[in-house]
């Protein structure tokens, strides 16, 4: 399923195409999980001047192509020196982002006090998650306990025998069948239906088809929304079965929160924007969408740039909590990052691109760049899995499925800050 919503987005030419396609009633693919009404059905005068206005606008993304085709050939002549020099294990080809410097199509931003907002949102989340799966682990007995309420009434039947060895080894061998039927669950502590195991070997969520469409953010240092949107939408699929296209858009412009700022030793929260095309944070985007639901992008197409903030209409997609792998925001070790893939689903996360990261095609991204300290990074991506044969992260792009392994890289455990910001979301209405 992934795969074939994927080709939807292809060459750079057919954007228009792309972007007005989810205003279309019969188009499928676009109108899965929408509810449409009559104000989404537009003329045909109206949809062609709609095409118009974000062919123009394209245009103007290509005045900032900054590589000529000479210098993008001698760009990845040197790349591909690289490779063999070093025996590294990636193929390196041409691409349409290798046309432009690295800071116009990247964005992540990392936030000046990350490590205490990273606590203060970590500690909230997880008391949410916590008070969630307390509920989800009663309901859980209740279904797995078909004699539970019989049980209960055993139970005021024995209550005299208290003091009696019989009933003493009754009780030892309840609590045994209690914590035996809740093995899995707690394992790993999750509400997933079938959760995949940290422990095996290789696992995707793709290979599950619980990861929507690979998109495209363009020449937008808007790379923080679609991995917000990309996370949102795959537990919306993984808790919810709800196959969702939601507006990047309406993120990037309207997206913002109380965050945590500190004076004179004290917390106190302002509110700022997410981001915009000059960059910005996951974060603030996650603790929006506690309160605010996400469009479609159906209502709310993307437009390359930063517009004016669209209501997202009578949508209900929200999340109920959100949190960082690690309480500092720092790197996860691979065991860690595994844990949390298993517990909540695909993770939003950081890497940092190098021209080498431009030109990959396929293979094990393994350049391994040189880097100042962990938040040296300057991309946001979703983890969706993992491979020990490969020793490497699976990872879902935002630079269209022409890019990489239809939209994906394997990168490898280690390189590049991969998994710096690691952050994890739940779908609201789980609870």
């Amino acid at each position: 399923m992934m795969r074939r919503y994927a080709n939807k987005y292809r060459l750079y030419v057919t954007l228009a195409v792309m972007l007005i396609a989810p205003l279309s009633l019969n188009d499928s693919t676009w109108s899965r999980g929408a509810v449409q009404d009559s104000s989404d059905i537009l003329t045909a005068q109206a949809i062609q001047k709609k095409k118009d206005e974000i062919y123009n606008k394209y245009k103007d993304q290509r005045e900032k192509i900054v590589r000529s085709p000479q210098e993008m050939k001698e760009m990845l002549v040197g790349i591909q020196k690289q490779i063999k020099e070093r025996n590294l294990h990636f193929v390196a080809e041409l691409n349409e982002m290798m046309k432009y410097k690295i800071s116009q199509i990247t964005g992540a931003r990392v936030p000046k006090n990350i490590e205490r907002e990273a606590k203060v949102r970590s500690e909230a989340g997880n008391r949410l998650w916590e008070e969630f799966f307390k509920k989800y682990r009663e309901r859980f007995r209740k279904k797995r306990a078909p004699d539970y309420e019989e049980q209960k009434k055993e139970d005021k039947k024995t209550e005299s025998d208290k003091d009696t060895e019989e009933y003493g080894h009754r009780e030892e061998e309840k609590q045994k069948d209690l914590e035996k039927r809740e093995e899995k669950p707690d394992e790993i502590r999750t509400d997933i239906q079938n959760p995949p195991s940290p422990d095996a070997a290789a696992f995707s969520w793709v290979s599950r088809n619980m990861v929507t469409g690979v998109k495209i953010q363009g020449v937008c240092g808007s790379c923080w929304a679609f991995v917000s949107v990309a996370v949102v939408e795959a537990n919306y699929l993984i808790r919810k079965k709800m196959s969702l296209d939601l507006s990047e858009q309406n993120i990037l412009d309207c997206a913002e929160a109380q965050q945590p700022a500190y004076r004179g030793g004290r917390v106190v929260y302002m509110k700022s924007r997410a981001g915009s095309c000059q960059g910005g944070w996951y974060g603030p985007v996650f603790e929006y969408l506690r309160t605010h639901s996400a469009a479609l992008e159906s209502r709310i197409p993307y437009q390359f740039m930063e517009s004016t903030c669209k209501p997202a209409g009578a949508d209900q997609y929200r999340i109920m909590a959100w949190g960082y792998v690690k309480p500092d925001a720092g790197i996860p070790s691979i065991r860690e990052m595994k844990e949390a893939l298993c517990k909540y689903g695909p993770l939003a996360a950081c890497v940092k691109v190098t021209p080498a990261f431009q030109a990959y095609r396929s293979g094990v991204y393994d350049e391994c760049a040189a880097v100042s300290g962990e938040r040296d990074i300057n991309h946001a991506i979703t983890i969706v899995g993992w491979d020990d044969e490969k020793g490497a992260y699976l990872v879902k792009n935002s630079w269209g499925s022409e890019w990489g392994e239809e939209g994906y890289v394997w990168v490898k455990y280690g390189c590049n800050n991969i998994g710096y910001g690691a952050a994890w979301a739940v779908a609201s209405g789980m609870e």
